[in-house]
């Protein structure tokens, strides 16, 4: 049996942030007439899912796979007969799966993407006429999230920032009524703040037992978003660079990185 750890530490790609919870949280080998043998053999004995291809060296064939709602990279070797999971290297050390690996799952960042953004159910932070917006999908219970608002909080001060924070409800059972709870709020800023101000304590933010079907459907737009992305936690920040080009971090950010979303 295919050892669990040995698969995530594989994909090189475990990020800070809080998992997403699936009902079905392993997911069951899928292999079409275009998916080699060795690959689907190797789907059943591990329980991945086979989702795509990646590009891969010269004589090789790569697919992208989920092991326990994680990507994997995956191989079919050169004679066609084994497969493997995990990195590429050259002679070099150099690494041969890394940028293929992330540009494989990387979803197409368009205009319309931030149109679709933008319609969601969001509460925002910051600047009211901002020149630089950024979109986070946040989940009230997540822990990362919370240290992704105290380490935002700074860049706010600087005037012309904005933060949308999406909510979608998807690590805890709570996650639903005390997101319902900040946007059904009079007004729902305050409580998104009075929240997270406490989020170590004991949140005045009650989780309403009965959420309005209008608020339901909007979280649950929030999430057809996510879900559309590929997003599998939160939090997940978008953000348009200098260049105007839509850029995605998953998880809590490095400090450096923070700086480059933000400025400095």
């Amino acid at each position: 049996m295919l050892n669990r750890y040995a698969l995530l530490a594989a994909a090189g790609f475990l990020l800070m942030g809080c998992n997403k919870v699936q009902s079905n949280p392993t997911p069951s080998a899928t292999a079409g007439s275009t998916v080699p043998a060795p690959i689907q053999a190797l789907a059943k004995a591990g329980g991945i899912e086979i989702t795509g291809s990646m590009d891969a060296p010269q004589g090789y064939q790569g697919f992208l796979g989920r092991y326990h709602d994680q990507p994997v990279p995956v191989y079919l070797l050169p004679d066609g007969q084994h497969a493997v999971i995990g990195s590429l290297y050259d002679a070099k050390g150099g690494d041969l799966t890394s940028g293929p690996f992330r540009d494989a799952l990387t979803p197409r960042l368009d205009a319309g993407l931030w149109s679709s953004l933008e319609k969601t159910a969001w509460v925002a932070e910051g600047s009211n006429h901002p020149k630089h917006i950024v979109y986070v999908f946040t989940d009230t219970e997540c822990p990362y999230c919370h240290r992704l608002w105290q380490a935002t909080q700074p860049y706010l001060q600087q005037g012309d920032v904005q933060i949308r924070n999406i909510i979608v409800a998807v690590i805890a059972p709570q996650s639903l009524g005390r997101g319902a709870a900040v946007l059904a709020a009079a007004d729902p800023h305050a409580t998104y703040v009075a929240h997270e101000q406490h989020f170590r304590d004991n949140s005045p933010v009650q989780v309403l037992k009965d959420v309005p079907e209008a608020i339901r459907k909007k979280i649950d737009g929030n999430e057809a978003l996510m879900d559309k992305l590929g997003i599998d936690g939160t939090p997940t920040l978008l953000y348009q660079d200098a260049k105007g080009t839509i850029r995605m971090v998953p998880g809590m950010p490095s400090a450096a990185t923070l700086k480059t979303i933000f400025g400095s």
